[in-house]
């Protein structure tokens, strides 16, 4: 992972990030809330050998003081020292447990004992310590006292420093109980999130995309969704230059072969293919060149609502032989675009997608247009392979963070196996975090099929209305007619 990949991660996961180190945060501050209190005194006194006063003897006896000292530190911890304490009630007020309460210590080379006592509370500690100091030096005593024939002490403990009780607690310390608990909820975060990188199967990147289809990705086109109402036309100028790379990108797709049409599909619902067939048309259109977009998919139409014309008859009705193609074209309230709408509903929509009547339409009207023809997904049904089989190329629409890689892996197979020729990839739903975006043109769920009589109404009821939809005139370009130039003829090479 680059440190780019890593920035990306971060940005991808901040909020999960932050909710882990919030997480940890309020545990160890109820950690410490719960946690009793504990308060530390000290108290010090220093260790003295008896000498006959000639200096040699003086120098002797500090040696035996810092050699006595040292040695006599682990007795705090004796039971001798605990049955003084206990027995002795102002030095335990509290009556508190003393086993891992006191511990003593001596500065190399000094002669001064520091005895420090944990206790409930301030004043119990200041006692506890005081008395602590006042046994170690009664055993002491008693020990130097049974080592000597005249039963005189070579070593006393004189008390220099008494305890005093303390201010604050010395436990639960919250602030580094606080910054323990961000560094552990912030580490945690991240084994969660490169846990979920791991274990997730959708697509995010380009990278990603190009490895699993093998083809170049011809554009990439961001999330919109709310974010438009909020941000205007700064949100529809990025769109539209978003829709001019892509048709750019469809372009340079095939250098050496003319591609007059096209089929946009996805893997699967949900991935925004149509309003990607319908912002390619429209772009494709204000570059001067003669547009047709059909709505081939003859199960649940949107062309026809998204572009606010008349749905009730089109593409079903020409391949049936009912009416001449001329008469169920619409024009748009783009200049230069053209659709043919699905029309009503068959029962048989395969076998019409796959009959000679729609290659030879197809071929016929990309004498006249650049044909964009909307189907549906590949997975679901095998429409859209159908119609690969009679386009001059294939556009695959992927959702970022949506579609599934082994989604991919399968719509790729069933491409190959009908030999459609699939000029590039688009990575749809992109989002300034990871590379994502989304429009959605189906139910996630099985709603694929369940209104199909609806649709059609609605295509027709739209057509009545002939109003133009608010995603509509968000893909409107942006440049101004007079800057358009001349409707001549031109072919994507």
């Amino acid at each position: 992972m680059t440190v780019v990949d890593f920035i990306a991660f971060i940005r991808r996961n901040w909020k999960a990030l932050v909710v882990a180190v919030l997480v940890g945060v309020t545990a160890m501050a109820a950690f410490s809330f719960v946690t009793p209190k504990v308060y530390e005194s000290s108290s010090a006194g220093f260790v003295i050998a008896a000498t006959d006063g000639s200096s040699a003897d003086a120098i002797s006896g500090a040696q035996t003081a810092v050699t006595r000292a040292n040695a006599y530190l682990p007795l705090i911890s004796s039971s001798a020292v605990y049955e003084r304490i206990q027995s002795d009630p102002e030095a335990n007020p509290g009556g508190e447990a003393l086993n891992g309460r006191l511990t003593a210590s001596v500065a190399p080379g000094s002669t001064l004992i520091q005895v420090t006592a944990e206790a409930s509370t301030p004043e119990n500690a200041a006692a506890l310590a005081n008395g602590a100091l006042a046994a170690l030096a009664a055993v002491i005593a008693d020990i130097e006292t049974q080592s000597t024939a005249d039963r005189t002490p070579q070593i006393t403990v004189v008390p220099l420093e008494n305890a005093e009780p303390a201010s604050t607690p010395t436990s639960p310390n919250w602030l580094r109980n606080l910054l323990l608990g961000a560094a552990g909820g912030l580490v945690l975060g991240f084994v969660v999130a490169f846990l979920r990188r791991a274990l997730d199967i959708r697509v995010r990147t380009v990278d990603q995309l190009t490895e699993l289809f093998g083809v170049g990705v011809l554009g990439r086109i961001p999330k919109a969704g709310r974010r438009a109402g909020r941000k205007g036309e700064t949100v529809d100028r990025i769109t539209a230059e978003a829709y001019r790379a892509l048709r750019t990108g469809l372009r340079f797709s095939s250098v050496d072969d003319e591609t007059r049409s096209v089929v946009i599909t996805s893997a699967n619902q949900a991935e925004g293919k149509s309003t990607i067939a319908s912002g390619l048309a429209r772009v494709t259109a204000d570059s001067g060149q003669r547009t047709l977009l059909i709505d081939a998919d003859l199960r649940r139409p949107t062309v026809a609502k998204m572009l606010g014309i008349d749905g009730a008859v089109g593409l079903s009705e020409v391949l049936s032989h009912q009416i001449p193609v001329e008469d169920a074209i619409r024009p748009t309230g783009t200049e230069g675009l053209f659709a043919l709408p699905s029309g009503h509903i068959p029962p048989n929509p395969s076998e019409m997608l796959g009959s000679a009547a729609m290659r030879t339409l197809v071929e016929r009207l990309s004498k006249d247009y650049f044909v964009i023809i909307d189907a549906p997904p590949i997975l679901p049904v095998t429409d859209a392979s159908i119609v690969a089989t009679v386009v001059d190329g294939v556009v695959f629409v992927v959702a970022s963070n949506r579609t599934r890689r082994p989604e991919v892996t399968a719509a790729r197979r069933i491409l190959a196996q009908v030999r459609g020729r699939v000029l590039g990839t688009v990575l749809n739903m992109v989002t300034a975090q990871d590379g994502d975006t989304g429009y959605y043109y189906y139910d996630r769920k099985n709603s694929y099929y369940t209104q199909p009589q609806q649709a059609a109404t609605e295509n027709a009821a739209v057509g009545r209305s002939a109003r133009r939809s608010p995603r509509t005139q968000a893909l409107e370009p942006v440049e101004s007619r007079a800057e358009r130039p001349t409707a001549s003829r031109r072919t994507l090479r």
